[in-house]
């Protein structure tokens, strides 16, 4: 189906981080947690409930919709919404167990209750990355996160 996660050039996307004032030790931290999601995502096609700093590198590639779609269907075969108004829903809570789930293969825990950590790098955020589904237009107003 093409590209993989692992062939995925990241590179622009965290000179971007670096040149808009943020350390390359976070900005590494930030790519490497998206990495989880993202080879997750790839492995089981399940969605993801966001972190904050997954979520920070998220938006750099979400810069660049060319690189979004081409990531989406390397992913799981069709564009990838990133659902901004998902945070408190039914649907984020499931999407928050997968990104546990995700987290817990590597060693790293996270709070069962997203709602008890809020503000921290791990912390959930207030997105969720999930396939696209049939009729959904990626550029709808609804899928765009508020600054």
């Amino acid at each position: 189906m093409g590209i993989k996660v692992m062939d995925f050039d990241f590179s622009p996307f965290k000179k971007a981080m670096i040149d808009a004032g943020h350390s390359p030790d976070h900005v590494e931290a930030c790519f490497a947690d998206l990495l989880i999601i993202l080879h997750d995502a790839e492995n089981t096609g399940r969605a993801h409930a966001m972190i904050e700093g997954a979520d920070e590198a998220l938006h750099y590639v979400l810069a660049d919709r060319l690189a979004w779609r081409r990531l989406g269907i390397a992913i799981h075969g069709v564009e990838m919404i990133h659902d901004a108004n998902a945070y408190g829903t039914l649907a984020f809570n499931a999407a928050w167990e997968n990104t546990r789930s995700a987290f817990a293969a590597h060693g790293i825990d996270l709070p069962v209750d997203y709602l008890s950590d809020v503000g921290g790098f791990r912390s959930a955020a207030t997105c969720v990355r999930r396939p696209q589904e049939p009729g959904e237009d990626p550029e709808d107003p609804i899928f765009k996160k508020a600054a």
